[in-house]
């Protein structure tokens, strides 16, 4: 049955919002384990918003009684942690969140899971993550999510790097008080001697074909990780694909966060 054939006055209404949205496959996802699951009068849509539009759009959202939640893509995942009433202790320790609740009394909840999806997926493949050498390419609401993961996994160094060096210098200090066993400081963009490197980054995305940090000094052990799942296959893991490197997709990261999502948004 196609999802729109369900579609009646019970229907309870789950949304992505970000901006842009057409590249987006979470809708896709989500509906699909929906149907899976068997999760009846659920369904999830996407939500074009600007940014300066973004604190109407919630409070409208809080008025709808059949809204139930909504997962919240670029750019939208620092600004929404400053619209909503409550917050989880991940959120707040990276400053963003990608994962919202209505609650019965329209107050809204929000938590951060990319780091925790992100994790999942890597565990998934037989991938560790305690006691590696990780890099990390970014310093953003998602970039900030996986690196407080990484470090709560008790990896060995955290290596972070970001465009603007004052972003990475305060996640470094941030998580340097939170997780003093891992060894947590700023890189350059040419990484080297690390098991694991992560794109947190937005470069590659669409039909950018930048590479957010050079593969020249990495040994051909080191697992090359996306976080962008459009194109699939990035300029980034394209050219690690023909050095010989292993590669972690950034679809594998939302298939990890789409039931976790759910159970958050859904209860």
């Amino acid at each position: 049955m196609n999802e729109l054939d369900s579609v009646s006055g019970k229907l309870q209404l789950l949304a992505l919002i970000g901006d842009p949205i057409a590249q987006v496959g979470a809708p896709l996802m989500t509906n699909a384990v929906l149907k899976e699951k068997q999760i009846p009068d659920t369904l999830m849509v996407p939500l074009h918003v600007h940014s300066g539009d973004l604190p109407n759009t919630i409070i409208g959202l809080r008025a709808l009684q059949n809204f139930r939640g909504a997962i919240i893509t670029m750019p939208h995942k620092q600004q929404m942690l400053s619209l909503v009433d409550l917050a989880s202790d991940v959120a707040l320790a990276v400053g963003g969140c990608n994962v919202i609740r209505r609650n019965s009394d329209s107050t809204l909840s929000a938590t951060m899971l990319d780091g925790d999806g992100f994790v999942a997926s890597l565990l998934k493949r037989g991938i560790e993550v305690k006691g590696k050498r990780v890099y990390l390419a970014g310093a953003g609401g998602a970039a900030s999510a996986i690196a407080y993961a990484i470090a709560a996994q008790r990896a060995s160094e955290l290596i972070i790097y970001n465009r603007t060096p004052e972003k990475s210098a305060e996640l470094v200090r941030r998580l340097s008080i939170l997780f003093p066993e891992t060894r947590i400081y700023t890189g350059s963009n040419i990484p080297q001697h690390v098991d694991i490197a992560i794109n947190g980054t937005s470069v590659g995305m669409g039909g950018d074909i930048a590479i957010p940090f050079s593969l020249e000094k990495l040994d051909r052990v080191t697992v090359i990780c996306e976080i962008i799942t459009f194109p699939e296959k990035t300029a980034l893991l394209t050219e690690a694909e023909q050095q010989g490197f292993t590669l972690h997709y950034g679809r594998a990261m939302l298939a990890a966060q789409v039931d976790l999502m759910l159970d958050f948004m859904l209860g």
